[in-house]
């Protein structure tokens, strides 16, 4: 099947996800993957910079949320996969490569949808048991942000989602249709309709 065609943007955010080969976890502990991806953040945005809104780390895959102000997304991607997965190689002597196939991307278009996914993507971590909030995951940029740790690069959350009343929202379930809608987004190029000034002062 054909790879769809990049909407570049420089004002709506993207939804990204890359898995790793055929969904086997990482060869090396989550830990250290987390530390190398914050290197491969620092190195990608250096070259290519971005708006990093959300980052959440599993054993063998992660989601991204983030804006591309210069219309970038291709480029950063590159940059970024391919600096992680050669820090992985280099460190767990693997020779299958890393990531199974190219990342997967949606053009977020409302408030409402981006909502939707802000929680998808930090919920993921409560939805595979790991923990019971989703800012006790250590391995996202929500617990740099509501535990004051550091991340390799700014975090462009400007969404509001950190403090009591806002993270309890946050961890309220997702029902079933809504993550099975969620996961399929990812196989189109836009979720949502655009709304005027939907984004307006959130940039």
């Amino acid at each position: 099947m054909p790879r769809k065609p990049l909407i570049r943007s420089e004002n709506l955010p993207y939804h990204v996800t890359s898995r790793s080969h055929n969904k086997e976890q990482f060869p090396l502990p989550i830990k250290r993957v987390w530390e190398l991806a914050n290197y491969s953040f620092r190195e990608a945005n250096e070259i290519h910079p971005i708006n990093l809104i959300s980052f959440v780390l599993m054993n063998n895959h992660y989601h991204l949320l983030l804006y591309t102000p210069s219309g970038n997304l291709d480029r950063f991607m590159y940059e970024f996969n391919k600096r992680l997965a050669l820090k992985i190689h280099y460190e767990s002597g693997v020779i299958n490569q890393i990531f199974g196939g190219r990342y997967k991307w949606c053009l977020i278009q409302s408030q409402q949808y981006f909502s939707n996914c802000y929680r998808y993507v930090y919920q993921n971590p409560v939805r595979a048991g790991l923990v019971k909030n989703c800012e006790d995951y250590h391995f996202s940029t929500l617990h740099c942000s509501t535990k004051y740790s550091s991340f390799s690069i700014p975090i462009h959350d400007k969404f509001g989602f950190k403090d009591e009343y806002c993270l309890r929202w946050l961890n309220q379930k997702i029902n079933t249709d809504e993550v099975e809608s969620l996961k399929k987004s990812l196989s189109r190029s836009v979720l949502g309709k655009v709304v005027p000034g939907d984004f307006l002062g959130l940039l």
